[in-house]
Parts: C-alpha cells; sequence; structure tokens
C-alpha cells in the first residue's frame, strides 16, 4: 500500500493502530490517567488477583511508512481524540508502552530487516508489520511465532480478522494476525453522467447490487449501452471501459467462486487457473476487451486506462478503492462518479465481494514464550475498540469524504468488508500470474486453457515448495 494511502487511513482512523501512534518510548508509569469516563471499563486481572501488570514494557509496531513522527500533531477528529485518550488510559493501567515507526529501510528493504531481527534477535520488542512478500518466506525459515500457543489472548473477539489469520496458518497452527476490519479494495467505478447521457439511471449500478442483480449479464449490458459512436463515423466517440488487466481478471475469477490460487482442505496452497470457473472468467474478460474497452491510444503509456476514465472518454473501470482517497487519481474526475463491488459470476455464490491484500501483524520466534506473551497482551490490549465507538460503522468516519456519494461507503464498502476475503497468488515467490495468464489471455493472445498448459508445470513446482514448511 502506497504510503499516501496509509497516512489517510490513519487519519481518518479506519487504523486505530496508526491514529493512535505515540511519539517516543516513554514509560508507562509516567503516564497519567488523566482520561475520564473509564470508570465501567472492565480491568483484566493477573494471576496473583490485581490489575494485570506488564511491567513497563515498550513494543514497537515497525512498518515501512510511518516516519520519524507519527503521531503527526494534532488530533484529526473527535474519534482520533477518543483513541489517542484511550491508549494513554491502558498503557498507564497496565503498565506497557506502543510506538509505532518505520525502521529505516523503506518498502524495498523492509522484508530483509525483518528477517535478520527475527533470526538474530536483540532488546526491542516488535510486533512486525509485513506483507505478502514476508510471508511464506518468513515461514519456511521459522521467523514467526505460533501464535496458537498464547494462552493470554482470545482469539474469538470481534476485532481478529480471520481472513489474515488465513493467510498463514497451517494446521491449527497460524502465525498473522490483524486487530483492523478489511481494507476495502478492488471495485468498479462509474461515471453517472456518461450513463444518463447513454440512456441509463445514473444510480443503476447500486440499485443493480442492492437487489442482487448486479452480475456480469446486467454489466454487459451497460457497457454495451455505453458503447457509443455519436457522430456516426463508424468509431465510438465513449466506450463502456478502459482497464488494467491485473485489476480487472483477479476479481472476475474471485466473481465466478474460485481464485486463481487457492488453499485446500489442507491448507496447501493450489493451482486453480484450469478450473472451468477461472477458465470462464478469463475468457469472459477477453470477450468484455474486445467489445467494449476502448484502444490503447498509439504511443501511450502503460497506464493510459486511467486518464482515459479521469477525462471521461469511458463509462466504467475497475481498480482499487485506495484510489478513491483524497489525495487519490478520482479526485479528478469532473463529472459525478460511483463506485460498486466487481459483478456476480454465474458460478459464484452470491455474496459481493473484493480480493483481500491486508498487511499482517506478527511476532518473531526469536523470543521465548514469555517475552512473546507479553508482546501480544500489550498489543491486544493496545488495539481493543475505544469506548464510545465500538460499533461496526465506526469505520467508516473517514471514508465519506473520499467518494462522492454515501452508498459508495454504506452499500459496497460494508459489503466487502462483510466478507473476508484473502488473496493467495500475491504470497506465492515466483508466480507470474500477470505475464502467464493475465496479459496473454485478456488481450485474446492465447486461450486460456494454452495459458494454464503452458504455466502449470512451472507452477506447480512453485507451490510445491510454497507448501513445503
Amino acid at each position: 500500500m502506497k504510503k499516501s494511502v496509509i497516512l489517510v487511513l490513519a487519519a481518518a482512523s479506519l487504523s486505530i493502530l496508526a491514529a493512535g501512534c505515540k511519539k517516543g518510548n516513554a514509560g508507562a508509569k509516567e503516564k497519567t490517567q488523566a482520561a475520564a469516563g473509564y470508570e465501567s471499563v472492565k480491568v483484566e486481572k493477573g494471576s496473583d488477583g490485581k490489575t494485570l501488570d506488564l511491567g513497563g514494557i515498550d513494543v514497537i509496531l515497525a512498518d515501512w511508512w510511518s516516519g520519524p513522527d507519527a503521531e503527526g500533531g494534532e488530533a484529526t477528529s473527535a474519534q482520533n481524540a477518543a483513541e489517542r485518550a484511550w491508549h494513554d488510559w491502558t498503557e498507564a493501567t497496565y503498565n506497557y508502552n506502543v510506538t509505532q515507526k518505520e525502521l529505516g529501510a523503506g518498502w524495498d528493504g523492509h522484508p530483509q530487516e525483518v528477517a535478520n531481527f527475527c533470526m538474530t534477535g536483540g532488546d526491542e520488542n516488535y510486533v512486525f508489520i509485513i506483507d505478502a512478500r514476508s510471508g511464506i518466506t518468513g515461514l519456511k525459515t521459522d521467523l514467526f511465532f505460533d501464535l496458537s500457543k498464547l494462552t493470554n489472548i482470545d482469539w474469538s473477539k470481534k476485532k481478529w480478522d480471520a481472513g489474515v489469520r488465513n493467510m498463514l496458518t497451517k494446521g491449527s497452527s497460524f502465525y498473522a494476525m490483524r486487530p483492523i476490519v478489511p481494507e476495502p479494495r478492488g471495485g468498479v467505478f462509474f461515471n453517472k453522467r456518461l450513463l444518463e447521457e447513454s440512456g441509463i439511471d445514473p444510480e443503476e449500478p447500486y440499485n443493480l447490487q442492492k437487489a442482487g442483480k448486479w452480475n456480469w449479464e446486467s454489466f454487459e449490458a451497460l457497457l454495451a449501452k455505453c458503447t457509443r459512436d455519436t457522430d456516426n463515423d463508424g468509431i465510438p466517440d465513449t466506450y463502456g471501459m478502459a482497464n488494467s488487466s491485473t485489476e480487472f481478471a483477479p476479481l472476475a475469477a474471485m466473481s465466478n467462486g474460485v481464485p486463481m490460487i487457492g488453499k485446500n482442505a489442507e491448507g496447501k496452497f493450489v493451482n486453480n487457473v484450469g478450473n472451468d470457473a477461472v477458465l470462464e472468467a478469463l475468457a469472459w474478460c477477453a470477450h468484455l476487451a474486445q467489445n467494449y474497452e476502448k484502444p490503447q491510444p498509439e504511443g501511450s503509456n502503460w497506464d493510459w486506462m486511467y486518464p482515459a476514465f479521469i477525462n471521461g472518454e469511458v463509462a466504467f473501470q475497475v481498480d482499487q478503492e485506495y484510489n478513491a482517497q483524497l489525495n487519490g487519481r478520482y479526485q479528478a474526475l469532473k463529472d459525478d462518479w460511483g463506485f460498486v463491488c466487481f459483478p456476480l459470476g454465474p458460478k459464484g455464490d452470491g455474496k459481493y465481494r473484493t480480493l483481500h491484500n491486508d498487511n499482517m501483524y506478527v511476532i518473531p520466534s526469536c523470543y521465548d514464550q514469555e517475552r512473546a506473551e507479553k508482546i501480544a497482551k500489550a498489543f491486544d490490549l493496545w488495539t481493543d475498540p475505544t469506548p464510545g465507538y465500538e460499533d461496526g460503522d465506526s469505520w467508516k468516519e473517514g471514508y465519506y469524504a473520499c467518494f462522492r456519494d454515501s452508498r459508495a461507503v454504506d452499500e459496497t464498502l460494508q459489503l466487502m468488508i462483510d466478507n473476508p476475503n484473502p488473496r493467495y497468488d500475491t504470497l506465492i515467490p515466483g508466480i507470474n500470474y500477470m505475464g502467464d495468464v493475465i496479459w496473454v489471455t485478456y488481450p485474446g493472445y492465447v486461450t486460456p486453457q494454452q495459458a494454464y498448459e503452458e504455466s502449470k508445470n512451472n507452477w506447480q513446482a512453485l507451490l510445491d515448495d510454497a507448501n513445503d514448511w
């Protein structure tokens, strides 16, 4: 995730982990319990029957984006201020301190700095924030603590994201956690002006989604209406869509019930590209691209599709939600626009989803049980919901300003969060799902079956290696 996106999410208080960051490593005993309103909070007890005391432990949430001053000055909202006060109170009550900061190597170097510490150890008490690049490598080299062995964490709490837990799970053991709702990701942006000019109710994608009728068939019907030759010169003046194929194709496979890379009942990664549902999805992508997608302008850059949508030349675009953030590309669109989930495929289960690709939180395996328990408990306490903001809709606060209508948040993003759906293909080292499959099938260079046959042996070797831990 781009640094700018993370900062916006933090300011919006989607992530209580970023919004409440502390500056420096002041001892928890020096903090004040000045925050009021927590008298009714049930305080956790230690084995001695007294209030749990974590012994002043300093825990660092290590990322690659926070910068030298993660707190960022004044609180950004009433919720942000409440979260900071809550963190101060819990830190003082249980005698611990949490600081979130980057380690200095940036995004490129973060996997290596995580691996270095996990192998050598040190005095610092880390909870590392990692992405898919570190996942399988960390498991194969035994870098991460088996979180199932922790005795003081209630994993049934609603805050724990089950999708992230499943990312790095084998049998009863799991190695990743995330105490935040899943981040909304890929969906379909649409230009309301172009829909209206094509004789379509500009709210129609929302209405179809709400009725459970936003599917491949209804999507193609709208694409056909929006691909129009308005001056009768034989060349469309507006097109149905313009997409990055690497955004479109994985969502299409997912919508038809089967991701390109999945997990079987034994927890092993499997190649699903040869599955009928995936082959159907890839063929459908090529059909839409041939009939409704604006051709790439001669001499244009690879990302030509984004200005095509921003300039009002196409009605639909599949892209990541985070590009709608206040510093994202869609804020430049002059026309009114909306955002819906990817349409349902004929072999899907009828639930609207996205592909979540959330960051994961891990504890180094170099710690002994007692130390890992303390670190995990501090992290657990610090990430508990802020009193007054425990309801399920508090995450929406920062999103409304990023969209032109509330339906994008209340309907679309809600659906994306309600159905955790982890993406596995990004976890597999060496898998070239773009070059081997998407880039050759989307433009119709080869059939999906040909792409599968030509890549399956290499993919299986990579999957066998990834499954060997």
